[in-house]
């Protein structure tokens, strides 16, 4: 099923103002295409949890259009959209076991006790819960209690999947496997699903496409890898990962980086004007200060062990400090703290943004 948003906006009652409007969606228009899993992401209060409940009903829009296909569905009430939320809380029922659980919304319909057997017995397999479909919540793990929530949802066949940040309760490795797990559940049903996180890598790594959000706005829609090579602003770049910018100016007579010449090997069809490169940790060699391969010349400030990477932070003068992952780093010695480096920008990680200032 494709989901179309048009011009959506939501105003609530300012706390500030008394008699005044907080705008916390504004002018959002969208399309989810059948299958597809679109993630809006962003901070908290960017809107992305009131689109999400306007989707699935549970707020008015102030004005806009929500379509489910061809069928606008302002006015149509939670329970007749067909579309299953899982929630950041579970919001499974304490006192009923896994399969009763599972089972809930099936018996709110006109089907007999065989079918949904058969479905609730179906889902718990596809969700890896068989074996546990006796035990009470207060037994089950917090990913067991995640997958009963999903389980739930998708036992109703719905047309549309929503998830309100359903794994920020879990820790660090369940969160990863459950990423995993509903993607390819997701996959496997080809279910139309929006995904609600402020987790930028749940959101590459679950998605078709992200949505980033910010005050109500889309700042930008696109695959994971468009938003973190070439973001289409400061924001973006700064929310989708690590990155230092560095202001650059091209002029007739060529270009300049922080105040030197230099021939960044791309930009070659941008007019001139000032801009600020972005640069992303993976984007840059480091070397010691005197090798006379580099760029720009600073001192390392910080140097922190990440097991994959070593990340340095340099400073540089004139401008904000950069990042440097450098890989494999049990292969090298670690440059300390005060040790002069110097930053060799790669050409193919480069992209220039207008300058802010």
């Amino acid at each position: 099923m494709n989901v179309r948003i048009d011009s959506l906006i939501k105003d609530f009652g300012s706390f500030d103002e008394p008699g005044g409007l907080f705008r916390a969606v504004d002018t959002v228009s969208l399309q989810v295409n059948d299958g597809e899993l679109v993630t809006l992401l962003g901070p908290s209060g960017c809107g992305k949890t009131t689109l999400l409940r306007m989707i699935a009903g549970f707020e008015d829009p102030t004005s806009g259009g929500i379509f489910f296909g061809e069928h606008r569905m302002n006015d149509v009430p939670p329970n007749k959209r067909n579309a299953a939320m899982v929630f950041q809380s579970y919001a499974i029922f304490p006192h009923l076991n896994v399969r009763e659980n599972i089972a809930f919304g099936l018996r709110l319909r006109d089907l007999t006790e065989r079918e949904i057997g058969e479905r609730t017995e179906k889902v718990v397999d596809l969700v890896g819960l068989g074996g546990l479909e006796g035990r009470q919540p207060s037994q089950l793990s917090g990913g067991q209690q995640q997958r009963v929530a999903l389980a739930r949802a998708v036992v109703m066949e719905p047309s549309l999947l929503l998830f309100d940040e359903p794994l920020s309760n879990l820790d660090a490795k369940l969160r990863e496997q459950m990423r995993i797990d509903i993607r390819k559940l997701q996959q496997r049903l080809g279910i139309t699903s929006i995904y609600v996180t402020h987790d930028q890598i749940e959101a590459m790594s679950i998605s078709d496409r992200v949505v980033v959000m910010n005050r109500g706005k889309i700042e930008q829609t696109g695959i994971p890898r468009e938003l973190y090579s070439k973001p289409a602003n400061h924001f973006v770049a700064s929310f989708i990962g690590k990155a230092a910018f560095l202001p650059c100016e091209k002029s007739t007579e060529g270009w300049t980086l922080l105040g030197r010449p230099w021939d960044p090997e791309a930009g070659g069809s941008l007019p001139r004007g000032k801009y600020d490169i972005m640069v992303r940790p993976e984007g840059v060699r480091l070397s010691p200060a005197g090798s006379g391969t580099g760029h720009l010349e600073g001192t390392i400030i910080r140097s922190t062990y990440l097991g994959s990477v070593m990340e340095y932070e340099v400073d540089l003068p004139g401008t904000e400090p950069v990042t440097v992952h450098i890989p494999n780093p049990f292969e090298r010695n670690p440059l300390a703290p005060g040790a002069g480096a110097e930053l060799t920008l790669i050409p193919e990680g480069l992209h220039f943004l207008p300058a802010e200032n």
